[in-house]
């Protein structure tokens, strides 16, 4: 029987850089402002005047140009994790930047795996909601079933 929450680790050194990237105001306000304007174009799609596709085109510049801002990052392409993140995801339990990230736990403490959403389920716990979740057609619909 497993004993602990984890069992591979991995040290990953550019992670420092793309943590120090994240924790930026600049870069939480572009993701931030990014995301709300995904859910603004998904629902402005549907209008096909005029004005609305005025609209539409200079929030999808607006957006390109946002995507410039929050790229770069080693684990994420845009809104997809990179390959790299998708292989070490499946392989590492654990990963942090260095192995004196543990210095911050006690010797006794257990890292358990968090439990990953699927498309088609229902957000449960605050730390699972996200701008895109319960944008998924009929998602409100289906909530009864549980």
């Amino acid at each position: 029987m497993l004993r602990h929450g984890w069992r591979t680790g991995a040290i990953i050194p550019e992670l420092e850089r793309e943590i120090r990237i994240i924790n930026t105001e600049q870069y939480t306000h572009s993701l931030t402002w990014q995301q709300a304007l995904m859910g603004l174009l998904e629902r402005m799609q549907t209008y096909q005047d005029a004005e609305s596709r005025q609209v539409l085109a200079a929030w999808m510049k607006e957006r390109q140009e946002l995507r410039c801002i929050t790229k770069a990052l080693i684990f994420r392409t845009f809104h997809n994790p990179t390959y790299f993140s998708r292989r070490l995801v499946r392989f590492s339990d654990l990963y942090m930047a260095s192995l004196s990230c543990l210095l911050n736990y006690r010797v006794d403490f257990t890292f358990y795996p968090g439990r990953t959403p699927l498309q088609h389920e229902a957000p449960h716990w605050m730390d699972q909601l996200c701008t895109g979740c319960m944008k998924t057609p009929f998602l409100g619909d289906m909530a009864h079933i549980r």
